[in-house]
């Protein structure tokens, strides 16, 4: 039998269950660890999951929240928690959830392809707790969920970042082409200046940007895809290199591809290769290049870096998974629809750096604002393929 405390992660020769903190309780920090190893990503405040009942206040007379009843599981993408990026961000909103409207949740963090149908079936047959909700993060859930959602057709789902066409999954997309358009076309704009931050510096004699990326999947190409024609946007010479690493947590391999982007005159450079972003980061930081962020704000999340890191292009995934969540509370389930948030939908945010961000020139933030406006209202189209 699966604990409410305990946190699902595989092992390299099957599943395990390990007392490693789980997220059950209303108050922050109850038993979720933040080092990455079965929690969130460092901005809990380490409470012990609820507080005492102040003096003269009968714990009796409190108001319930709307979802104490209500437990969720929650499946992250490979590699799991501790990512500083796409799993996390999924955490945060899950993690709002339980503070916000009182649910209970637990996490399971695939470790190889056979986890994700592994994971998804454990969780569907669970009776102690019985989920109300499965919330599967990352593309890679696609070909197992499309067989147990028929399998468990009583089950409610949430698929971020992919789309399942069954009438009990509930779908969040985002437009990170759009977020990526901004990105490069900041990246271009400080690559052809004379900018200098921390211990970096362009070059505008190159027009060399560069792009690692983890899995070659279209919601990856799409970060390509959107930071090319940002970058062409503002100068159609723009050369941009791209190269998949083949996962997401491998920084050695993405710090190996950005360094040879760099050879080749990157000065700035951006991914979309989860965990291993570390890798693009020490790159810039070992060559005076710069780098922006993914999925988290990763100034904050990787400090050790933040005197590259210009800035982080978020997804809505933190948002998407409160409001997925928040709607089984609500009795408001939406089932068989896809819910798509770009520009105008809070689907993701350019967000500067609180390090050498503040040093971005103004004219560079403001044209960012602008371009987002224009996205918006559909005057720029952004192409989701490279």
């Amino acid at each position: 039998m699966v604990s409410r405390r305990d946190v699902l992660k595989a092992s390299g020769v099957g599943l395990t269950v390990g007392l490693a903190g789980c997220s059950g309780s209303r108050g922050p920090g109850d038993g979720t660890t933040d080092d990455g190893a079965g929690g969130g990503n460092g901005d809990d405040d380490g409470g012990n999951g609820g507080g005492e009942t102040p003096a003269g206040t009968a714990a009796e007379t409190e108001t319930p929240l709307p979802g104490e009843d209500v437990n969720v599981g929650v499946i992250y993408a490979r590699g799991g928690l501790g990512d500083q990026s796409f799993s996390d961000a999924a955490n945060r909103g899950v993690r709002r959830a339980r503070d916000e409207l009182g649910i209970s949740f637990d996490n399971a963090e695939p470790q190889s392809t056979s986890d994700f149908n592994s994971f998804q079936r454990r969780f569907a047959r669970s009776t102690d707790p019985d989920y109300d909700l499965i919330i599967c993060v990352g593309f890679e859930h696609v070909a197992p969920l499309q067989e147990n959602a028929n399998t468990f057709s009583d089950q409610r789902w949430a698929q971020l970042d992919a789309v399942v066409d069954r009438s009990n999954v509930e779908n969040w997309v985002y437009a990170e082409e759009q977020g990526s358009y901004l990105v490069g076309q900041a990246a271009a704009q400080l690559s052809t200046m004379e900018f200098s931050a921390g211990p970096s510096s362009t070059d505008p004699s190159n027009t060399v940007l560069g792009f690692v990326g983890g899995i070659e999947a279209p919601v990856v190409q799409a970060f390509e895809a959107g930071f090319r024609a940002g970058a062409q946007s503002v100068d159609s010479g723009f050369e941009v290199l791209s190269s998949y690493v083949g996962d997401f947590s491998s920084p050695g391999a993405a710090e190996e591809t950005a360094q040879s982007m760099i050879d080749q005159g990157a000065d700035v450079l951006y991914h979309g290769a989860g965990a291993g972003g570390v890798g693009v980061f020490r790159a810039a930081q070992n060559n005076g290049v710069f780098a922006f962020g993914a999925d988290s704000r990763q100034s904050e999340t990787v400090p050790d870096f933040a005197n590259v890191i210009l800035g982080s292009m978020i997804k809505g995934v933190d948002t998407s998974a409160f409001r997925a969540v928040e709607h089984v509370v609500n009795d408001e389930f939406q089932g068989g629809n896809t819910f798509e948030l770009g520009a105008g939908e809070g689907g993701f945010e350019l967000v500067w750096s609180d390090s050498i961000g503040t040093e971005v020139p103004q004219e560079v933030k403001d044209a960012a604002a602008a371009t987002k406006e224009e996205i918006a209202a559909g005057n720029i189209d952004v192409p989701a393929t490279p």
